[in-house]
Parts: structure tokens; sequence; C-alpha cells
């Protein structure tokens, strides 16, 4: 069945809409549909402007006119119904007794029994509590004094050390600047400092990935792709310490930018040490430490970490205060409904911040790899797709947790497979409810995106969100063939940070989706993070963060933690 119909796709390529003009069809309609929400919003014109102009997909495919309209009427499911509660209802998430109902034929397997819901009681009691002190413990370390509270009375004629995320991509040559967003990021910090009269002095890292690891390279084609940004001159010392450094400092002006040469090509800082004596040599000659690295604010170093023991004054940066905002602030204290869609390959790099989402979300889409592992845990036969065994009884507790806690857990409608992991692939989508009985995914196929059920779902449940949150693609999305359902969340993320809602994307790889897609622009906050980002989500204390000086209403030193601790004690429930 799947093969005939993948050949049926391949014969209809050529009469219909490519992948692409597919896309924004559907993003079209779909966010259509949401207008239908907001119609008597009284600025319900200006936010459907705002969701045409990041619906950049569909205006570049030049659809016809009333083709959205046409594709919403056409959707009777999602017309002249009543919904109740913050999410449309969805059979997927509806229950019977103590039985999941899977697709629209209802069919129900037994996932959890009335010991577990007693035994779940104590451990969610358990686990809450932990999450309590954790939390209070990492709000008061991660709140610490920023740069946007200093004026020009405060930093003319210092010497600010900024710690700042350079590690951008580079030619083969390594003398050119491929990809500049994280300069970009950089910028607005150098300039606040030197609009105010500051003497900056900036370090960072670059690496080259090879084969046997990481390779630290000179940081002097930043400098001249930082000069272009700037539209000013931003030196380069080829040293990141020393007497060069010393006499450099000595001859800045006021508002004058100096890099510094790539901290990495010193040994303590490539052993990931916070080496007591190169922090001393890089603060020796700053009046004032500012880290805006929020990507290296998890490492324990001497260039974000080490130099705050020297340096009179140790503050955030823009970019650092922006990420502590909306990843702590607006996760801890979001504006309802918040809704949050978590994709990824792994479960076991999820587990710890789908878990304390549930203490904070009012609806989660699992999607990509992710949701195989849940759907095996329910007795899903996948084949050849991916999934973690050893996390299937994690997988269920998650469900235990949310369906405790009254949280909607909402999995695909509908799957695109394929025969091989390639763009020349045969694929072929299908609803869960043709599966079969069992759920059964075909020998030698393998689940590798989600198709328009899943998209329209996921869009009709969150269109309502206030609070957005997106980490993990929902698909392959490196590859083309693949990339629709991330696409499609992009989509979405952008078009709630249009109409002034909160939309936040992390996570390397979203990041690269959401740029992919071209929805970057209206998306309220894209992190910088990687390990960083995981560990403010999960909970952890970021010691580049908490090693900065306290705000002026902190009276008390605040206890560091290590880090290290879970928010859930898997093995305590075992």
């Amino acid at each position: 069945m799947l093969l005939s119909a993948a050949s049926a796709a391949r014969k209809d390529e050529a009469a219909c809409p490519s992948s692409r003009r597919r896309l924004a069809l559907l993003i079209s309609s779909a966010l259509a549909v949401s207008l239908l929400f907001l119609a008597q919003a009284p600025d319900a014109g200006r936010i459907g402007r705002a969701l045409v102009s990041t619906t950049s997909l569909a205006q570049q495919q030049q659809l016809p006119r009333g083709g959205a309209a046409k594709m919403c009427s056409s959707t009777p499911s999602l017309r002249g119904q009543r919904h109740t509660g913050l999410f449309s209802p969805h059979p997927l998430q509806q229950r019977q007794q103590q039985q999941v109902l899977l697709g629209d034929n209802a069919r129900s397997m037994a996932v959890f029994s009335s010991t577990d819901d007693v035994t779940s009681k104590s451990i969610l009691l358990r686990a809450e509590e932990l999450t309590k002190d954790l939390e209070l413990e990492q709000t008061e370390s991660n709140k610490r004094r920023c740069l946007s509270g200093m004026g020009e009375a405060d930093l003319s004629g210092r010497v600010v050390l900024v710690r700042a995320d350079l590690n951008v991509p580079l030619a083969p040559m390594h003398d050119e600047v491929l990809l500049d967003q994280r300069l970009k990021d950089a910028i607005p910090t150098i300039r606040y400092l030197t609009q105010r009269g500051a003497k900056v002095l900036v370090i960072g890292h670059i690496e080259r990935l090879r084969e046997d690891g990481p390779q630290p390279v000179s940081l002097a084609p930043v400098a001249s792709a930082m000069s272009e940004l700037m539209n000013e001159v931003v030196t380069f010392v080829a040293e990141s310490t020393g007497p060069k450094v010393e006499k450099v400092v000595e001859t800045m002006g006021m508002g004058t930018v100096v890099l510094l040469e790539n901290v990495r090509l010193n040994d303590p800082e490539l052993d990931e040490k916070n080496d007591e004596e190169f922090a001393r040599k890089l603060a020796s000659v700053a009046d004032i430490f500012v880290m805006d690295d929020f990507a290296d604010a998890h490492l324990n170093l001497a260039s974000t970490v080490g130099v705050t023991k020297y340096c009179e004054i140790n503050v955030a940066g823009l970019l650092v205060e922006s990420e502590h905002k909306h990843l702590e602030e607006a996760v801890n204290k979001p504006e309802r409904p918040f809704a949050a869609v978590v994709g990824g390959a792994k479960l076991s790099e999820k587990f710890e911040m789908i878990n304390r989402l549930l203490d904070k979300v009012d609806g989660i889409f699992i999607g990509g790899g992710i949701a195989n592992t849940f759907l095996k845990a329910r007795g899903m036969q996948i084949a050849d797709s991916l999934a973690e065994d050893e996390y299937l009884n994690h997988a269920r507790r998650l469900e235990l947790k949310a369906r405790n806690k009254g949280i909607k857990l909402i999995f695909p409608d509908d799957f695109l497979f394929a025969d091989t992991y390639s763009v020349k692939a045969l694929t072929s989508i299908l609803p869960y409810s043709e599966l079969g009985e069992k759920g059964r995914v075909p020998a030698g196929w393998m689940v590798l995106d989600h198709g328009d059920l899943s998209v329209l779902n996921i869009v009709t449940q969150f269109k309502s969100a206030r609070t957005f949150f997106w980490n993990g693609p929902i698909g392959a999305e490196e590859l083309d063939n693949f990339a629709y359902g991330s696409h499609a969340v992009a989509a979405l993320a952008s078009a709630i940070g249009a109409m002034n809602r909160t939309s936040i994307v992390g996570g390397r790889d979203t990041v690269a989706a959401l740029d992919r897609a071209n929805m970057r622009k209206d998306t309220t906050h894209v992190s910088t993070g990687g390990a960083s980002f995981y560990d403010m989500m999960e909970g952890k204390i970021l010691p580049g963060i908490s090693s900065l000086d306290p705000p002026d209403e902190v009276k008390v030193d605040i206890p560091q933690l290590t880090g290290d601790a879970p928010l859930f004690d898997v093995d305590a429930m075992d």
C-alpha cells in the first residue's frame, strides 16, 4: 500500500503543487483559521496583516486569491464546533476511564493501572517539592546585575571586558565569516558600551570542526566582519593577554573597540579549566566585566567565571539579560495559555526539560523521534523508525504525570513514511487510523516527518496560546523532503510573535530549522544557547551567570548549585 501510494505521489507531482507550495497553502489556511478566533479583536485587521506578512512561503508562491479560504471551508472539523478548555479537544487526547484512545476509530490500549495512579501521587508530590526548591535557588542565582542598568556615568572612560559568542562558521581557508548571526547578536551590547564612552575589549573563541575534534583558529576574520557590521574600526590584537594587550589598552580612546585573540589558543581555556592565573591576566586590564556569551554560560572557565574574581564590576550583557527574561521569567511566569512543541531525536536528551515543562504548560505536542518512543511505549510497532527502548518507561512516566496534572499531551495524527533516509526516498503519508489494529508501521519503512493532519492539529490546538515554546525539529528537517512539519511549526512561532504574543524558539537544530524556513523575523525570542539553553530549561544554574554581581536589592549570598541534581528522580521511582 505504501509503495503504491508513493508511486502515485510521484506521478501527481507534475500536476500538484510542490512540497514548498503545499506548505504555503497549508500554513496560509491554518493561519486563516486562527483569524476566525481573533475576528472580534479590535485590532483584528492589524493582526491579519501581521499574519500575512509572516507567511513568506505563501507570498513567494503567489497563492491564488481565495485559496486559503477555500481550503479552510473544506475542513468541516474546524468549523461550527463548540470547544471547552484552553485548547480544542481532539480524539487522540480523549480518554475513557483509564484507557488512551489512539486514532479516530477509538482503538484503545490500557496504559495505566490503578496501582500506577496511587504510586504517582507520592511521586508527583516528591518531584514538585524538589522542583520548587531548585527553582527558587535557580531564580535567585540567575538573577544578576545587568548592563542595562548602567549609564554613561558608570561606563564613560572605563575599560570593559566583554565575553561574546564569536564561534561563527568560517570559509575553508579560515579567512571569511560565512554566517554572521552570532556577531549580529553580540553587537547591541558592544554599541551600548561605546555609545556611553566605554573602551571595549571583546574576548571569545572560534573553532573549526575536524574529525579528531574542534580546533581553535584565529579570530582575525571576525574582527573584519564586526568592522563591516558595525561600520566602524574594530582593532584586532593577536594575543589575549600580555604586553601587547596592555599597550593597546593604554592608547584606546573612549568609544573604541578592540578584539583580542581566541582565548582557546591558550592551554587552560582549551582544556576548559577555570585557571586562576589566566583569569587574573585577562582581567588585569579591565575595570568591568560583561558576560554576554549565553552559549557558553554553562561552562566554568577563566573567561566566563574566573575573571569575575578580579574585576570591580561584573554584569550580564543585553543578550544574556534577554535570554534570562524569556527562558526563565517567561517560562516560570507565562502569560496563559502556555503551549509547547517538543521534538528532536532522543527522549534521553529531552526528558528533564519535558518533565519541567509539564509543571508549567497547558499543553504539549510531542513530535519527531521522541514521539516514536512515546508511541512505542503505548504498543505501536514502528519498524525501522528511531526510538529509544531504554526510555520507554520514562515516556510512560511523563504521560502519567501529564494525565494526573490535567496537561494535554498531544501526539501526531499522521506520519510521513520513507524507505530510506535520503532526498531520493520513496515517501507516503498515512493517518494513524490507517495503520491497522496495532498501529503497525510496515517493515522496512521509517517515520521521518508528519503530515497535514498533524500540522493542522498543532495550529488549531495552539492558535490561542499567549506563550508558545518550541524546541526540537519534528522531522528529519535537515533534508528538504522531511522538513514540512518543522517549517510549519516555525511559521506558527512567527505568526504568534507577530500578534504581539510571546514565542520562544531554542536549540541549535531548532533555530537552524527556523532560519531555513525564513521565519526568524517575527519570532519573539530566538535563543543563542545550545547546552546552556537546555540547562536553563531543565532548571539548572549556569556558572557564567550565577558568578556575576547580584542586583542591588539582593542582600545575601546565594548558594551556588553544581547543576547536576535532576528535577525528576527517575531511579527513586523504580
